[in-house]
């Protein structure tokens, strides 16, 4: 892609999102996927527009937008401002687009899912409709609302919800019963429920919400969502429930719709032999996870583990951990290698996705990396990979995901994803944004209200500091450096608070401190920075603090340096004799 095609494009995408009211963060991911564009040679560069056009489209899917294809384009011709512009987004664009982007299968449109959700459960059209309506005017409110769930299928089963519930049907239509139509859970369903509900709030109480004859609902979809919709579901009969979830769940649940309001789903054993004909029919294509195998055979998830148990018991199928959750892979089958692994991450993502609370967009630009990462480097732990690009895709959504916080879920350190998302940076092509030891400096210094004093200090340790830069991760060392600065000025710091506002473990801030303070008693007594030019000599080594300053090595440094300011200033000592003082 030239540059200056590249910009105008860009320019177009920019004014059909502020157009159309779609969100930034669904701008964004069409905006990394259209810069990956430029890696592929077999682009018409002179069809670009419609490329976009069809790249946003499938982002706006992606994000459960209610925001027609027709619309799109007609947006971006507009923009165009050219009287021959003929921009138009067919099923063939769209399934071209997401050849080039990597993406399995289309994204079905969020009308298609409310619409075939709706039918699953046997819910009359005059209720469906209201479900329609509830999402355009959701979408009119708040964009981000609708696209802020962990997916299109989730939001589409949450506004059915709310259909049923705003006509006091609830009872009628489950929100269990959706979970599993959509191939996501009652969990997601219910909270995407009242995500809705608390956006929408008095305006539920509108007659426009209440069941009608559809040939007397006004503000219908339109009549060619309607068509879509209608085409999209006999076109992808097979689809999935949405991007990122069970495609398996979702139509082996919707067969079992009917049945599973009159009878309760826990109280079901799973059938061995019927358990284990689904894990060998599903792998290698898709991974054979408790709960997609509970999905399938309308049971509990206690019941299908019993049966999985049974099974790997008798060496019919072997246990696996996909990062937190457990994958059973038929017996004498072949680990497919990255594929497993690719599958195990993307699980984990959407895992870590739901429990963090954050939105679909973050999910698919963390699940579009996870291929060139596998392919990169040696991926040992998917939780790690995984929770490492959901803290990249969110700050490059321009949020920010809490490194101790998204470690805290699992069983590995903040550090490991620091480190991860150095690995990520040369493997992956995006541009993750990050913080170096300065910026933690900075956040530390506000968020503490430290002094003045300490922050320029601090600066300042890390422009003397020349030890392994490597050892540490940029919190550990910004932080180690805020707390040496505070305490050789003897201002009183929560060490563990200091560390978590950072993003780090406490033992490693103070790890790095030591380090800090060994490297600048090194350059003092090499002569590489004059003694009168150190704000902290006298507080450094005065008795009463040294103690303070930890470990051996720490001590033996602050000692050779005691010994060189004791009246020897200017007779510098060469590295050799260093070493042999420090027992090198």
């Amino acid at each position: 892609m030239a540059s200056t095609s590249d910009n105008s494009v860009q320019n177009r995408l920019v004014t059909v999102c502020e157009k159309l009211q779609i969100p930034n963060n669904t701008m964004q991911i069409t905006l990394v996927r259209l810069d990956q564009l430029r890696n592929e040679p077999d682009v018409n560069e002179d069809r670009l527009d419609n490329t976009a056009a069809a790249a946003l489209a499938l982002s706006a899917r992606e994000d459960g937008l209610p925001v027609r294809d027709e619309d799109i384009a007609s947006a971006w011709s507009d923009a165009v401002d050219a009287p021959d512009a003929d921009i138009n987004i067919t099923t063939q664009q769209l399934e071209a687009v997401s050849d080039y982007f990597d993406i399995a299968e289309v994204p079905p449109h969020p009308n298609t899912l409310v619409q075939r959700f709706g039918e699953s459960v046997d819910m009359p059209e005059e209720l469906v409709t209201v479900a329609h309506r509830l999402l355009q005017d959701a979408f009119a409110l708040d964009p981000t609302v609708v696209s802020g769930g962990p997916a299109p299928a989730a939001t589409a089963g949450g506004v059915l919800s709310l259909a049923a519930l705003v006509n006091g049907l609830d009872d009628n239509y489950e929100q269990s019963t959706l979970g599993k139509v959509s191939g996501t859970s009652e969990v997601s369903v219910r909270n995407r429920c009242q995500d809705l509900q608390d956006l929408l709030d008095d305006r539920l109480g509108n007659d426009r919400y209440r069941v009608v004859p559809a040939s007397q609902a006004p503000d219908q979809p339109g009549d060619e969502s309607q068509t879509d919709a209608a085409a999209e579901t006999s076109a992808t009969a097979a689809d999935g429930a949405g991007s990122g979830e069970s495609a398996t769940a979702s139509s082996s649940s919707s067969d079992s719709a009917g049945s599973s309001s009159s009878s309760d789903s826990s109280t079901t054993t799973a059938d061995g032999e019927a358990v284990l004909e689904t894990v060998q029919s599903v792998y290698p294509d898709e991974l054979p996870t408790t709960t997609k195998v509970a999905e399938t055979h309308d049971t509990s998830e206690t019941a299908a583990e019993g049966a999985l148990k049974a099974l790997a018991d008798d060496g019919a199928v072997q246990r696996k951990r996909a990062g937190s959750v457990d994958v059973w892979i038929p017996a004498g089958a072949d680990e497919t290698g990255a594929a497993l692994t690719v599958d195990a991450v993307e699980t984990e993502i959407d895992a870590l996705v739901e429990e963090l609370d954050i939105g679909s967009s973050t999910r698919l630009l963390a699940r579009g990396m996870v291929s060139d990462a596998v392919e990169g480097a040696d991926v040992e732990d998917a939780a790690e990979l995984a929770a490492t690009t959901v803290v990249a895709a969110a700050r490059m959504s321009g949020g920010d995901a809490d490194i101790v916080e998204v470690a805290g879920l699992r069983s590995f350190e903040p550090r490991v994803i620091a480190q991860w998302l150095d690995t990520l940076d040369g493997t992956v092509d995006a541009d993750i944004p990050r913080r170096d030891p300065e910026d933690i400096v900075e956040d530390v210094a506000e968020e503490l209200g430290l002094s003045e004093a300490v922050l320029s200090e601090s600066r300042r340790s890390l422009e003397r500091f020349d030890g392994d830069v490597e050892e540490f991760t940029a919190a550990e060392l910004g932080a180690g450096a805020v707390l040496f600065a505070a305490t050789i000025g003897q201002s009183q710091v929560d060490v563990d608070r200091l560390a978590a506002v950072a993003g780090a473990e406490t033992e490693y801030v103070t790890s790095a401190m030591h380090s800090i303070v060994v490297s600048l008693c090194m350059a003092l007594v090499r002569g590489d920075i004059e003694y009168e030019d150190c704000a902290w000599t006298t507080e450094l080594l005065q008795s009463e603090l040294t103690p303070t300053l930890g470990d051996s090595e720490t001590g033996r440094a602050i000692a050779i340096a005691k010994a060189y300011t004791a009246g020897r200033e200017g007779q510098y000592v060469d590295d050799q004799t260093l070493d042999v003082l420090r027992g090198d």
